[in-house]
C-alpha cells in the first residue's frame, strides 16, 4: 500500500484579533506522520508555509513517542512573523513568508503550532518527504 508523502500540519487557519476580548491565541495542528513513520531510517522531511500579513509564532514541532502526549513534543523550527514591523525588517517579510524549509530527524510524528496568534491567515503549513 502507497502512503501519501503530503501531509497537511495546519490547515487555512485566520485570526482578525480582539475577538470577544481575545487579542492572541494559540493553534495547535493534527500530528501527521513524519518520514521515519513509514521509511524507517528516513530522516528529512521538508515543510512548506504559506502565510499573509500573519502576526505571530510559528513553530514546527516533532516528537519520538509513538503515542504522544503533550510533553513529548519540542520544536524543530520556529519563525516569528510581525506584520506590524516596519518594512525593512526580517519579520515583516516573514509575515507574508512563503517558503520551504529542510528539517533532519528521525521523528515519528510531527505537527504546527502557531502560538500568539495576533492576526492574518496561515494559508498551510505542509510536510512533505
Amino acid at each position: 500500500m502507497s502512503q501519501p508523502t503530503t501531509l497537511i500540519l495546519l490547515p487555512q487557519t485566520a485570526w482578525v484579533g480582539n475577538v470577544g476580548n481575545i487579542t492572541t491565541y494559540t493553534v495547535v495542528g493534527t500530528k501527521q506522520a513524519a518520514a521515519a513513520y513509514y521509511m524507517t531510517p528516513k530522516d528529512l522531511q521538508t515543510v512548506n508555509l504559506k502565510l499573509l500579513a500573519v502576526t505571530g509564532n510559528i513553530f514546527v514541532q516533532a516528537t519520538l513517542a509513538t503515542t504522544p502526549i503533550e510533553i513529548d513534543w519540542f520544536d524543530v523550527y520556529q519563525l516569528e512573523a510581525n506584520a506590524n514591523a516596519a518594512s525593512n525588517t526580517a519579520p515583516k517579510i516573514a509575515s507574508n513568508a512563503s517558503l520551504g524549509i529542510n528539517i533532519e530527524g528521525n521523528f515519528v510524528w510531527m505537527r504546527a503550532q502557531v502560538r500568539d496568534f495576533g492576526s492574518g491567515v496561515v494559508q498551510f503549513v505542509k510536510l512533505s518527504y
